[in-house]
């Protein structure tokens, strides 16, 4: 496998976001909801977006420069003036609206009726709620961080969270259900990711101490069969089962690569003591 290296020294700032958005993908949405000092609504999505601290909760997102010629965005623009905003998620069901949002309009013109989407009072700040959200928070600015003065450069808006408002159908145990939730995250070009159905998986964290990929038998390591996630399944192993004691069944596979196959799907099926029986068995050949 060749590997191609780019000098980030090399590209221009429009060319080097090309790169940056279709490699670090998918990234959460913020649709950002933010006034002037006259009160005129704005909103608008921006993908440079997280979360960065629960005491006190803190997200960021950064409505940055723009690459063409460096001016700065309505978004940004109100909050330095009014230091207030609200991040609404953005479901499926949103998203061709919350393209039309996107466009960059004259200032003053309000994205919420170019976009159809309906402004909800919020509680502690004046910016709107987008009552189409499944979640959203109503944030105070924190600070501003400049990361350049150029085109392109980044400006990210770090904010304190004061509250959250979500939609009670996609709570399961008073918590956000993924299932229910169905976001969308941002890759390249003009390219989705939609976190839904088949696209959601679960991977359990591991319990203490997991016994790690270097001591698992070396003939796993070898195999051409078994990926990377199959042999981290069972690194993710609390212990190792004692291989020498595993008693073989009624049309178990005979050959390494048989029994290498048997060891995958029983990793799909997430039977891990059934991998382990299988694995006891390979090491034997």
């Amino acid at each position: 496998m060749s590997l191609r290296t780019v000098l980030a020294s090399d590209l221009n700032p429009v060319q080097t976001n090309a790169w940056l958005v279709g490699s670090i993908a998918p990234r959460p949405i913020a649709f950002a909801s933010t006034i002037n000092e006259g009160g005129l609504r704005n909103l608008a999505p921006f993908s440079f977006f997280n979360a960065f601290g629960s005491n006190p909760p803190m997200l960021a997102f950064a409505p940055n420069r723009r690459g063409r010629d460096g001016s700065t965005k309505h978004t940004y623009q109100n909050v330095a003036a009014t230091e207030e905003f609200v991040i609404a998620t953005v479901s499926h069901r949103m998203v061709q609206q919350m393209n039309v949002a996107s466009a960059e309009y004259e200032d003053g013109v309000d994205e919420f009726v170019k976009s159809g989407f309906t402004p909800l009072p919020a509680t502690f700040v004046k910016p709107a709620l987008v009552a189409e959200s499944p979640v959203q928070m109503e944030c105070k600015l924190h600070q501003i961080v400049e990361l350049g003065n150029g085109p392109g450069s980044g400006l990210m808006l770090i904010g304190e969270i004061l509250c959250f408002h979500v939609r009670e159908d996609v709570l399961t145990n008073d918590l956000p259900d993924s299932r229910k939730l169905d976001l969308v995250g941002r890759n390249g070009g003009a390219m989705y990711t939609r976190a839904f159905g088949d696209a959601l998986f679960e991977v359990a964290k591991p319990a203490g101490k997991p016994i790690g990929y270097d001591h698992l038998p070396e003939v796993l390591k070898r195999s051409h069969l078994l990926s990377g996630n199959d042999l981290g399944r069972l690194a993710n192993s609390a212990e190792l089962p004692d291989l020498s004691v595993v008693e073989s069944h009624e049309g178990d596979p005979a050959s390494a690569d048989g029994l290498e196959e048997a060891i995958h799907h029983a990793l799909q099926r997430e039977d891990l003591s059934e991998a382990w029986r299988l694995v006891g068995l390979r090491s034997r050949i």
